[in-house]
């Protein structure tokens, strides 16, 4: 094993979070062109298990690194939570509810990773930290034009099962971090994905077997290749790398920036038109970023 990672300077460690919610934001773009020709279990089984390839290649460079057999329990949890059930949950609870409900119990992301990391005693609670996720809540919200939301709707199931998601979510972003700081990034995503690629290929099994390749363009499996790369490995990769450098909070916080930055790519890749509602959105997701970091500076400190 390689021993605790190299402490990241604050600006970095901002770059790789918006790096990664970049990635997360280009899913809705690429993922429609290849949902067109692929059902969702399938496409999130291809996903994970093309990913879990290519992290396993990448892990071996410059050389492999072994993984202690009493770190495997850990890693297949955190495979589960973080993979397999955030997938799971997710395609399910989207197949069931609507699209806005779906975007809004997202964002609570960063509100069940601090809950959680409190009830846990990871992490303190501080007024910087609630004023700056009540700012970017009320972005995302405004953002979304939350009060036409159709909350009398038949979709409390739906609901559900995206809240287990967020719920799964912020728990591997919490209790990860522990295990991250004993291996480098690309062992422990690998791993991560590896061991959460089983339930969702078990699960989507049937509809891999009706799926026909030589039916899908080109283009979507362009999509697909884009997805993999680009919306999952990266992403996960500079996740993993900002969270055994910074508290689990202040990743998911960033999950605020994924409404913002899906607007900005529909405003310049299908010719959305920029709203005034979007500008006053923007400036409260900022400011929540702001007030959070108003509490101090990101400390570059390493997990015990």
């Amino acid at each position: 094993m390689s021993g605790r990672p190299p402490a990241g300077r604050p600006w970095e460690i901002h770059a790789a979070l918006a790096g990664a919610q970049v990635g997360f934001a280009l899913f809705p773009i690429l993922g429609k062109i290849v949902l067109a020709w692929v059902p969702p279990l399938p496409f999130a089984a291809l996903r994970v298990a093309a990913a879990a390839a290519v992290l396993e290649v990448a892990r071996r460079i410059p050389a492999r690194e072994a993984i202690r057999r009493a770190d495997v329990p850990g890693l297949v949890l955190y495979g589960l939570l973080g993979v397999s059930f955030n997938q799971i949950l997710f395609i399910m609870g989207l197949s069931l509810t609507s699209a806005i409900h779906t975007t809004i119990l997202t964002a609570t992301i960063p509100v069940f990773t601090v809950a959680a990391a409190v009830a846990l005693k990871r992490e303190r609670l501080t007024i910087p930290a609630i004023s700056g996720i009540a700012l970017a809540a009320a972005g995302a919200l405004v953002l979304l034009n939350a009060q036409r939301m159709p909350w009398g709707s038949p979709s409390l199931s739906g609901d559900l099962l995206l809240l287990a998601n967020c719920t799964s979510y912020s728990l591997y972003l919490v209790l990860s971090r522990t295990l991250l700081a004993r291996y480098r990034v690309a062992t422990f995503t690998a791993a991560v994905f590896r061991y959460g690629a089983v339930l969702i290929c078990v699960v989507a099994l049937p509809g891999l077997r009706r799926l026909e390749p030589r039916r899908i363009p080109p283009s979507a499996w362009a999509s697909l290749l884009g997805v993999v790369v680009l919306c999952t490995v990266l992403p996960y990769l500079l996740n993993s790398w900002a969270l055994a450098r910074t508290d689990a909070s202040r990743v998911a916080f960033y999950v605020f920036l994924q409404p913002l930055m899906s607007t900005i790519l529909a405003i310049l890749v299908l010719g959305e038109v920029l709203t005034l509602r979007v500008v006053g959105a923007s400036l409260l997701i900022f400011a929540g970023l702001a007030a959070a970091m108003l509490g101090g500076r990101i400390r570059a400190r390493l997990v015990s």
